[in-house]
Order: C-alpha cells, then sequence, then structure tokens
C-alpha cells in the first residue's frame, strides 16, 4: 500500500493491466454486483441470492456449454449473439474522484445479465453476455426478441 500511495502512476497502470485481463475483469464486474453503493443507486435492491463462487461456477458451465456448441472456440462468448467478449477497460488515475457520468462501454466486454429483470441474480437467472446485447436489451428488435426468447426456453428448466 505504502508504494501505491508514492507511485500513484505505477499503481494506475498495474490497475490497468490487471482490468485488461480475463480475470481482472471478470473479478470486478462479479464484485459490482456486491456492491452496496451499486445497490443503493437502483431503483429496487437487488441482492444477490447467490454467492462470487456460485456465480464462477455458474461461469464455467456458461463456458463449457459454448465450447460444445462452438468447438473450435474458447468458449468466452455471449449468450445471445454468440460473439466472443472482450476485457477492455479505460485508464483510472488513483486518488482522482471518477467522473458522476458513466461513459459508454466497450460493446464486445463481458457482461452479467439478469435473464428475467425483475428477479434478482440468482440461479437460472443469471446469462453471461457482451455489453452490447446487455444493453441492448432496454431498446431492442424483432430480431433479438429471437435470442432472447430462444435463450429463455432453453433455460427454462432451470428459471421457476
Amino acid at each position: 500500500m505504502k508504494w501505491q500511495k508514492k507511485y500513484p502512476e505505477k499503481a494506475s497502470l498495474k490497475d490497468f493491466i490487471y482490468n485488461n485481463q480475463e480475470r481482472g475483469f471478470v473479478v470486478t464486474k462479479i464484485g459490482d454486483i456486491f456492491k452496496p453503493s451499486k445497490a443503493k443507486s437502483r431503483k429496487k435492491r437487488w441482492l444477490p441470492e447467490m454467492t462470487r463462487k456460485d456465480i464462477w461456477e455458474d461461469l464455467i458451465i456458461h463456458i463449457e456449454f459454448m465450447k460444445t456448441l462452438y468447438p473450435q472456440s474458447d468458449g468466452r462468448l455471449c449468450r445471445y449473439c454468440h460473439q466472443p467478449w472482450t476485457y477492455r477497460t479505460r485508464m483510472k488515475r488513483r486518488g482522482v474522484p471518477k467522473p458522476r457520468k458513466r461513459g459508454p462501454t466497450h460493446p464486445t466486454n463481458f457482461a452479467v445479465d439478469r435473464l428475467y429483470s425483475t428477479m434478482t441474480y440468482r440461479p437460472g437467472n443469471i446469462i453471461f453476455c457482451c455489453s452490447a446485447c446487455n444493453d441492448r436489451k432496454h431498446d431492442s428488435t424483432p430480431r433479438d426478441w429471437k435470442n432472447f426468447l430462444r435463450v429463455m426456453k432453453e433455460r427454462n428448466d432451470y428459471v421457476e
């Protein structure tokens, strides 16, 4: 911790490198689900009904499932559009307050979606997808509905 305060630029670079790798990016995304500060800004407070470990296990199951659908891939594919996801973040500086407005995310970045938006993060209700598909649910087209319905049908036996 002492070196981070002494050399904030180096610490920021280390954070940037870690957060642009798969593990760092996914750890951050899953951690965001559990942040109380995020829950306060939501209209309804969605307390997850599963642990971080449960989400990681679901992610491994998702990756294995996508590998069976696309054997030539590494399985790190969006459940909706079947395109590979990325792990890209912006450079941030330690000790500098974040801007209030959230900027645009990279459309192919990894995201965790709630299949049924009226339910919290719980087994059978989380989908691993890209940011674009996650955001598209707000402003979707009939083609998108087909993909959402296909995934709901595939997951129907898992959701009550």
